[in-house]
């Protein structure tokens, strides 16, 4: 699970769906990484999301946990690379989660003393029903973008990019 050497492509094939970058200043990677590798935080950024419930570590001792969310209901999250402060994979998964082969990364990358970027990419290539296929590509870039921009102060930074590309998976 701490494999420096793994990317991405270790865990999945699927393209890069969303980039989202939030430059910041004033903190350390250690401190980034203290609010993106909580999983408990993410109600205080993400706009879907409304509750956090935690389960035993798996076997090679990942964070397990399930994310309530508006819309989407329960998701699994299984973290799948956990090499802090830089970066961790996760998968998740859910019977009402659409997009079935979700893999995303959160990165924490320093470019100075006190600065530097944080990125959270998505990388999927099914969604699952064809309402989905289309209400997706519409709701999903304006949550993400105003979640990114809720999450920048806390960072303290600005968001410098928050892109989705649905190209193939429209209904």
């Amino acid at each position: 699970m701490t494999d420096q050497n793994k990317t991405i492509a270790t865990f999945t094939s699927a393209p890069e769906r969303q980039r989202a970058v939030i430059a910041f200043t004033g903190k350390s990677a250690d401190e980034i990484f203290e609010i993106m590798g909580d999983p408990d935080r993410i109600t205080d950024w993400y706009l879907l999301a409304k509750e956090v419930h935690h389960h035993k570590p798996g076997p090679d001792g990942e964070a397990r946990f399930n994310v309530e969310f508006t819309f989407f209901g329960d998701v699994f999250e299984e973290v799948m690379l956990w090499d802090p402060p830089n970066r961790y994979i996760y998968k998740a998964t859910g019977s009402g989660f659409p997009i079935r082969d979700y893999v995303a990364q959160i990165a924490v990358e320093m470019t100075g003393p006190d600065c530097g970027q944080m990125s959270w990419t998505m990388h999927f290539d099914i969604i699952e029903g064809e309402e989905f296929q289309r209400i997706l590509p519409a709701i999903l870039p304006p949550i993400n973008e105003l979640s990114m921009k809720k999450l920048a102060p806390m960072l303290g930074g600005k968001v410098v990019e928050c892109s989705m590309n649905f190209d193939g998976l429209g209904a």
